[in-house]
């Protein structure tokens, strides 16, 4: 009900009061009838004025029963474990390097735990062969220790629990034809046989298990070679070779 016709309401209650008051007042010693219809019209009014005031108070209740129903709420269903996304771990590379691929093994200047110099072996990565970067070659590559006795490096990184994934056993790269910088035959590089300089090689002959050099070829100038016995391996060089110590 809008507030004009609650005003209209209050108006006839009022009205109604009013001539209840009258037929009261003019009563008197009046037969019963008036007095019942004087009361018969205050009742009337108090009823209109209580349609009113439930019509002014109670607006929203009739509004909301006016509306669209609503649904019960859905029930509630157990979550399960949340799931990640989490990538897949890429292939290592070296894993998969066979007996003769070659790599290239950063090496760098150290110092020992007397403080003395030496050196350090980095991170190795896959090379070509042909290229002077590639200073060593595998001779192992798997989940046993290394065994071959001209092993120098075993690279072998380790899972979650500590354990060595696999063995990559590499050697350094020797190959006939090869020229190399001996300044430091520790850790001897490849160069170009253009390459001058007091200490720079070529090989002549790479003899595994052999720790002689009666074998080596002789050019006009003879032969040159350098043994490493504990690896069982002989180097030959040109006669007029000067390889480093």
């Amino acid at each position: 009900m809008g507030s004009h016709g609650v005003g209209w309401v209050v108006a006839v209650a009022v009205l109604l009061f009013c001539l209840a008051a009258a037929l009261a007042s003019r009563a008197g010693a009046a037969p019963k009838r008036r007095r019942v219809s004087a009361l018969a019209l205050a009742a009337t009014g108090w009823i209109l004025v209580f349609a009113a005031v439930m019509a002014t108070l109670s607006p929203m209740t009739r509004e909301a029963v006016a509306g669209n129903p609503i649904g019960a709420p859905p029930e509630l269903v157990q979550a399960g474990q949340p799931t990640t996304s989490a990538k897949p771990t890429a292939p290592d590379p070296m894993a998969s390097l066979k007996p003769g691929d070659c790599v290239e093994v950063p090496i760098e200047r150290a110092k020992d735990a007397s403080g003395a110099p030496t050196w350090k072996a980095g991170t190795p990565e896959p090379s070509d062969c042909n290229s002077v970067d590639a200073n060593y070659r595998v001779l192992q590559n798997g989940p046993d220790p290394c065994t071959d006795p001209l092993y120098t490096l075993d690279s072998a990184p380790k899972d979650k629990t500590g354990k060595p994934r696999y063995h990559l056993c590499l050697t350094f790269d020797w190959r006939t034809g090869v020229c190399y910088d001996t300044t430091a035959m520790e850790t001897p590089s490849k160069v170009d046989c253009a390459t001058s300089g007091e200490h720079i090689v070529q090989a002549t002959a790479v003899l595994a298990n052999a720790t002689s050099g009666t074998s080596c070829p002789r050019d006009g100038r003879g032969a040159v070679w350098v043994i490493w016995r504990k690896l069982e391996l002989t180097v030959c060089f040109r006669g007029g070779d000067n390889p480093g110590n």
